[in-house]
C-alpha cells in the first residue's frame, strides 16, 4: 500500500469553469515534500496548462526533490464525435504523452462525462470505443488505466459499471479507481468495494461533515463515510495499491487562495497517519 497526495488538494481553482491553476506545480513541491509526500496523484490541470518544455521542467523538478509521479488524473470527453471529437482524441493524446514524460504508471480518469441514465447506445459504443483506444496507447508506455467510480460519468452505479468492465475487462491494463462518492454510506460503500474488489487497482479517500453543510473533512472526523470500517474492508480484501489522499479540511478555494499551504498540508499529514494507524492496526 502507497499513500499519494492528490495534488487537487492544494488547488484552489480546482471546481472553477476553467480548471487554471493558482500556482504551476512546480512552485508547490518543495512544500509538499518537507511535509513528507514523496508520492504524488497530478491533478490534470496541473499538467494539461503547461506545454512541452513545462512538463520537463517539472519532470525534472519532481526528480530534484525525490518526488515521484505515481498517478496523473484526467477528465475527458469521450462521445463526441466530428471535429469536437477530433479534438478531445488529440487532447487526451498529449495528455497521455505529459504523463509518460512524467514517469506515471497510473493514468486516472472519469470514464466520460456522461451520465449512464443518459448514454445511449451511440453514447455507449463510442465511448468503449475511445476507452479501449486510451488503453492500448496506455499500455504502450507501460501505465494502467483506472476509471473513477463517479457521479455522472459511465462507471456512477454498481451496474453501469459492470457493464463497461464486461465491455473492456479483456483489457489487461484496465482496473477500477474506487471512489466512494456522496449519495452512499459506508454499509453501501463497502458493499459496492466488494463488488468491485478483482478489479480495484486505485483508491481515493476523502470525507464529509454534515455539520458543515457537507465541507470536506478530515478522513476521522467526516460522518458521510466511517474510515475505521471502509478501510479495515479494503485493506482485507487485500487490496496493496495507491490510496491516494484527494480532499481534506481547510483546503484553499478562489475566494480564500492564498491561505498558508502549510495548513492544508498539516491536515493531509493527518489524515496519512490515520490511514497508517488503522491500516496496522
Amino acid at each position: 500500500m502507497q499513500i499519494l497526495l492528490n495534488t487537487i488538494m492544494v488547488e484552489p481553482n480546482r471546481w472553477s469553469d476553467d480548471k487554471t491553476p493558482h500556482r504551476p506545480l512546480c512552485e508547490l513541491l518543495p512544500a509538499l515534500g518537507e511535509a513528507g509526500f514523496s508520492a504524488l496523484e497530478i491533478w490534470q490541470y496541473h499538467a494539461s496548462s503547461l506545454d512541452a518544455r513545462g512538463i520537463s521542467r517539472l519532470a525534472g523538478d519532481l526528480r530534484a526533490h525525490a518526488q515521484e509521479a505515481v498517478g496523473l488524473g484526467a477528465y475527458p470527453f469521450l462521445h463526441l464525435e466530428g471535429p469536437e471529437g477530433d479534438e478531445a482524441t488529440t487532447r487526451l493524446g498529449r495528455l497521455v504523452a505529459y504523463a509518460a514524460n512524467l514517469g506515471v504508471t497510473t493514468f486516472k480518469i472519469f470514464p466520460g462525462r456522461v451520465p449512464s441514465s443518459q448514454a445511449d447506445d451511440a453514447t455507449w459504443a463510442r465511448s468503449i470505443l475511445q476507452l479501449r483506444g486510451l488503453a492500448q496507447q496506455l499500455a504502450a508506455r507501460g501505465m494502467t488505466l483506472t476509471l473513477e467510480t463517479h457521479g455522472n460519468t459511465l462507471c456512477d452505479t454498481a451496474e453501469s459499471t459492470a457493464r463497461v468492465l464486461a465491455d473492456i475487462g479483456d483489457l489487461d491494463n484496465i482496473g477500477i479507481c474506487f471512489q466512494p462518492y456522496t449519495d452512499q454510506n459506508t454499509d453501501a460503500a463497502i458493499a459496492f468495494y466488494e463488488m468491485l474488489t478483482p478489479h480495484v487497482r486505485h483508491v481515493h479517500l476523502q470525507n464529509r461533515s454534515s455539520t458543515t453543510g457537507g465541507a470536506c473533512c478530515l478522513l476521522e472526523d467526516g460522518d458521510w463515510l466511517d474510515y475505521k470500517r471502509l478501510l479495515p474492508a479494503i485493506k482485507n480484501s487485500g487490496f496493496d495499491g495507491p490510496l491516494s489522499l484527494e480532499f481534506t479540511a481547510a483546503m484553499p478555494t478562489p475566494q480564500n487562495a492564498d491561505i498558508p499551504l502549510q495548513k492544508v498540508l498539516e491536515n493531509a499529514a493527518k489524515d496519512r497517519d490515520f490511514v497508517r494507524e488503522i491500516w496496522g492496526s
